[in-house]
């Protein structure tokens, strides 16, 4: 018999903070195109993805301030190091 895994559901504060981060991310490729805001690169495969530069968890906000718009190379490197990120 196949165990079901239960789905956690979403809520209201969570899917407003999703929407917020979709309209950003579509304002950002519409304004720049979908290039990574660190290299200057296009995303490969992997694709582009909006980066927290302070998280959430530590007071940032979904902001164009404090989020760009990153390739997955560079998304991985200053998510572990954060202390290396250029300064805007």
């Amino acid at each position: 018999m196949i165990k079901k895994t239960p789905i956690n559901k979403v809520s209201a504060k969570q899917k407003i903070e999703l929407a917020k981060r979709r309209k950003l991310k579509k304002e950002l490729i519409e304004e720049q195109g979908e290039v990574c805001m660190t290299c200057g690169k296009a995303p490969d495969w992997r694709g582009i993805t909006l980066s927290h530069i302070i998280p959430l968890g530590r007071g940032g906000k979904t902001t164009r301030k404090n989020c760009p718009l990153e390739c997955f190379p560079c998304h991985e490197y200053y998510e572990k190091q954060p202390e290396l990120r250029p300064k805007t």
